[in-house]
């Protein structure tokens, strides 16, 4: 007997795909949601959450920056060497011309250095708005105190974060925390490894410099642009003089800030004992300049040339940390008889950039002749 085909009911079918239906959805509506009810997939809220972060920089601004950028461009050629010792320099794509043209050691150890994008010149504060948004960035970094540039780089729809002159340790220090928060990954770490050598050498320093009397504290000056032009009050100079057991003949006189004219007839005055000149040719205008001739400097054969290696260290780098050092064993020799100049370079080096110097780029750090 063939099998008799039972008639499927109409009504029936309709209501079992319903009912199929509705469990498929409330299923599918229990796996997305949250405790809270929201219908969002954590994963997707968490990886959007995730890819932006507010900081408040060094100018006091809340700035939404991207928790990993990848695009960065400077403006100021020490926050690229920061940058490079926090390991964040392949990140780079725009610079400052004089990263470019000056301090070949930097471009020694690093070599694609040489091919980055020249996006602000030399001063700073010019910017070519075409190569930047050219380098597609998404996040530049800033000196502090420029409204104007701050304004013309975020109305192109770029985020920007300020970073502070550095006028002491503390804010140097601030500031290299700041630079690894915003690059995240191993950057902090690093940022802390630095910070705790910095503060390691100010500990050295106060030892050594214990029970010397303020009459024992010799007077020094620094040249800045030029052999007439110095910094006082306020500035890492006045910092790192003071702490190296040093006196700052230009603060002592009255004279804040930096990059501040002064007369030859006031060193005449002031009589430093040291002078220390950023630039190897402010050491030798000073030598040729018969207005210094009785300057005790000039003739107890004290003009020194301050090192300058991956950056200048005297002036808001981060290898200011080696300045305090090299300063304090040249005052005072005999507290610091112990402490090679040589090897804490090399140490500094190794740890920081990775790079093990030869005794000869040693001795470039320590006497250079350029600029």
């Amino acid at each position: 007997m063939p099998a008799t085909r039972q008639r499927r009911n109409p009504f029936a079918a309709v209501l079992a795909a319903l009912i199929a239906a509705l469990i498929v959805l409330v299923t599918l509506t229990a796996c997305g949601s949250d405790s809270d009810g929201d219908s969002a997939s954590p994963a997707t809220a968490s990886s959007a959450a995730s890819t932006t972060h507010e900081v408040v920089d060094m100018g006091g601004r809340h700035v939404t920056v991207p928790t990993h950028p990848n695009r960065i461009v400077t403006n100021y050629p020490a926050v690229t060497q920061i940058i490079f010792m926090l390991g964040g320099i392949e990140r780079v794509v725009g610079v400052p011309l004089s990263n470019l043209t000056t301090l070949p050691l930097f471009k020694k150890i690093y070599p694609p250095l040489a091919q980055k994008k020249a996006v602000f010149g030399s001063d700073t504060t010019t910017v070519n708005t075409e190569t930047l948004l050219g380098q597609k960035p998404d996040l530049v970094v800033l000196t502090a105190g420029n409204q104007a540039l701050v304004k013309k780089i975020t109305d192109l729809g770029v985020p920007v974060v300020q970073i502070a002159s550095f006028p002491n340790y503390k804010k140097l220090n601030e500031g290299v925390e700041f630079l690894a928060d915003v690059l995240g990954g191993e950057a902090p770490r690093r940022a802390q490894q630095y910070v705790e050598y910095v503060d390691e050498n100010v500990s050295t320093i106060n030892k050594g410099l214990e029970g010397i009397p303020a009459t024992d504290r010799p007077k020094l000056y620094y040249t800045a642009n030029s052999p007439l032009n110095t910094e006082g009050g306020g500035s890492i100079i006045d910092n790192w003089s003071t702490l190296a057991g040093g006196v700052n003949v230009a603060t002592a006189h009255g004279v804040q800030g930096t990059m501040k004219d002064v007369s030859a007839e006031s060193i005449v005055q002031w009589d430093p004992e040291y002078v220390f000149c950023r630039d190897a040719s402010s050491c030798r205008a000073i030598q040729a300049d018969p207005r210094w001739s009785s300057v005790s400097a000039v003739r107890d054969k004290h003009l020194i040339v301050n090192p300058r290696g991956v950056f200048v260290w005297a002036a808001r780098s981060a290898e200011e940390a080696l300045q305090p050092l090299f300063v304090a064993r040249t005052l005072h020799p005999a507290q610091f008889a112990d402490v090679s100049i040589e090897n804490e370079i090399k140490e500094f080096y190794k740890t920081f950039y990775s790079y093990d110097l030869t005794d000869a780029e040693v001795t470039g750090i320590l006497n250079p002749t350029q600029p």
